[in-house]
């Protein structure tokens, strides 16, 4: 009894240094910092810090909140190194201690930083990171049968995403979310009950629900893109374009980023259940490049999933015509509806020209020294992939179409957009373009005899590109 006594009180003691030390952290003093950090080298590296960073992280009205969020992060960092020092039973309480944190949490930097540590407990048991070759420990093995190593998470998981309380269903995603690679590797037998849990979330009425499974989804969807399993998941595809829509039209563009990250990921997967959702995709993302309440970065990042979707599906890209018309008619109306010179707009979008940029200037080439995309550099940039990717049978009429009748207007920005189309698509469309020249350079030169000088500047860009291509 009195050693239990003892070892309780030797515990407590060592969680009230660490607690100080971590205190010290979180000052805006240097010296006090640097000299907290020097003492706590010690502290962490015996196995005991874990449980007394526990007893710390678990403090609420102890400790300050900021106290134990930084508890998490060091508990999360450590951990790992000491999880072999410690036996089954001795595991087996700190990952109960964590569910209970979880459950009961109310400050959500503190529950955030306890998901991390959460997240890392189950790597570190289903990839075998402790427990020797006794199976009842989830280690050994390099993480054979390591789904099963600690399977009250899962349980956890279930009943938190089916909870009346959207903090609790909340908590559950975040926990997917920091789970990534670990589901992937290990879990994929439990994907079809994931996909269940992610169906449910995605319609939840609560935003946050909705957006966290989104991201929990879109990480996962984005590990398995190369895989066969990315299948179980593919059909929640148009219920994570929804949600990301609808974040889209009240401007948060947070969740949209993290969608459009996800579909360019998708756009190369082998999966012919993913490859379905193209036209979905594709439509959403002419939304988000249409949207002037959106940042240009985000835009600019939409435009570049439908350029890498024409890349890695042109012929079925082609083959629709409703789509690809939708697709050009758009890129076609932000050139004309914009103020800016279209001439010369396709290179500052250019990846190819922004690379022989970086090669001409070497060490001195800084990324930041670049414009930031424009409205009409997006579209010329866009528009250039279209007509390089896509088959010529499909691409060429629907653009030329298009320019010629822009060039046949009265209204000078619909001539402007017409012959800077002309000009961007001269590189891909430049084979059919060139049996049609005695067709086109009319037009060309009448551009060039314009009215309007930003039609002259846009007919001089043109007739560079047919010249060096054509």
């Amino acid at each position: 009894m009195a050693s239990n006594e003892n070892a309780a009180a030797a515990a407590a003691a060592a969680a009230t240094q660490i607690a100080q030390l971590l205190a010290a952290l979180t000052h805006p003093d240097t010296n006090a910092i640097r000299e907290a950090e020097i003492n706590l080298k010690p502290l962490l590296k015996d196995p005991r810090c874990v449980p007394a960073l526990i007893d710390v992280l678990k403090a609420r009205g102890a400790q300050p909140d900021a106290v134990r969020q930084v508890a998490a992060v060091v508990l999360r960092k450590r951990i790992g190194g000491h999880w072999n020092h410690f036996d089954a039973p001795t595991k087996a309480v700190l990952k109960t201690e964590i569910l209970s944190i979880l459950s009961s949490e109310p400050q959500r930097i503190v529950r955030n930083g306890a998901v991390g540590v959460a997240a890392t407990m189950c790597k570190l048991e289903c990839g075998g990171g402790g427990g020797g070759d006794d199976p009842s420990t989830g280690g050994g093995g390099g993480g054979a049968g390591g789904g099963n190593a600690w399977p009250e998470l899962f349980q956890f998981i279930a009943s938190a995403a089916s909870d009346a309380n959207p903090d609790a269903r909340e908590l559950a995603f975040l926990l997917l979310d920091e789970m990534t690679e670990t589901i992937g590797l290990h879990l994929k037998p439990q994907f079809p009950s994931m996909a269940t849990l992610f169906a449910t979330a995605l319609t939840d009425g609560e935003t946050r629900v909705q957006n966290s499974s989104v991201k929990a989804l879109g990480q996962l969807l984005s590990y398995l893109a190369d895989e066969k399993e990315v299948d179980v998941f593919s059909n929640l595809i148009p219920a994570i374009i929804t949600v990301a829509d609808n974040c889209r039209k009240r401007s948060d563009e947070d969740t949209v980023s993290t969608t459009l990250d996800v579909l360019y990921d998708l756009s190369y997967s082998p999966s012919p259940a993913v490859a379905a959702h193209m036209n979905a995709i594709v439509l959403f993302c002419l939304e988000c490049i249409k949207d002037s309440n959106l940042e240009m970065g985000v835009r600019d990042s939409a435009a570049l999933v439908i350029a890498t979707q024409a890349e890695s599906k042109p012929k079925t890209f082609g083959k629709d015509e409703a789509l690809l018309s939708q697709v050009l008619e758009a890129l076609f109306n932000l050139i004309e509806n914009s103020q800016e010179s279209a001439a010369g707009a396709l290179f500052e979008s250019n990846p190819a020209w922004r690379e022989d940029m970086a090669d001409e200037a070497g060490d001195d080439f800084d990324p930041d020294d670049l414009d930031s995309p424009t409205e009409t550099s997006m579209a010329q940039g866009t528009l250039d992939m279209l007509a390089c990717e896509i088959p010529k049978k499909y691409v060429f009429q629907p653009i030329v179409s298009r320019c010629i009748g822009r060039l046949t207007s009265p209204h000078p920005h619909h001539r402007k957009a017409g012959i800077a189309c002309l000009g961007v698509a001269a590189e891909g469309c430049a084979e059919p373009l060139r049996e049609h020249l005695p067709d086109v350079m009319p037009h060309v030169f009448a551009a060039a005899g314009d009215a309007d000088p930003q039609v002259r500047e846009c007919a001089c860009f043109a007739l560079g590109q047919i010249s060096e291509h054509c």
